[in-house]
């Protein structure tokens, strides 16, 4: 596999689900909206997702507009047999009315 690319597990909680892919490092993670409506059936509108990584106590959010390639995530990075593993949360967004 490429120094460009990494194999990722992307864990969707809300949904009970998980993907592992092989990403490429210099992409956007916001990027992934699409990929993961596709690939999960899940209607995406008006919905934003954020990016969590953890190891042990300790948990980083990610920037979305980043690639992985820009964020400083090197303490969170697994051993070289286990996989990187992100969090995924759906969280609605857009205007919110009063009752």
């Amino acid at each position: 596999m490429s120094l460009e690319f990494e194999r990722i597990k992307f864990i969707i909680p809300s949904l009970e689900k998980f993907i592992i892919m092989d990403f490429n490092k210099k992409i956007a993670l916001q990027d992934l909206k699409f990929t993961f409506k596709n690939v999960l059936k899940i209607d995406s509108f008006s919905k934003q997702l954020q990016y969590f990584i953890s190891k042990g106590f300790h948990s980083i959010q990610l920037n979305s507009h980043k690639s992985l390639n820009e964020q400083a995530i090197q303490n969170f990075y697994q051993k070289e047999k286990n996989l990187l593993e992100i969090i995924v949360k759906f969280y609605e967004e857009g205007a919110r009315q009063n009752t």
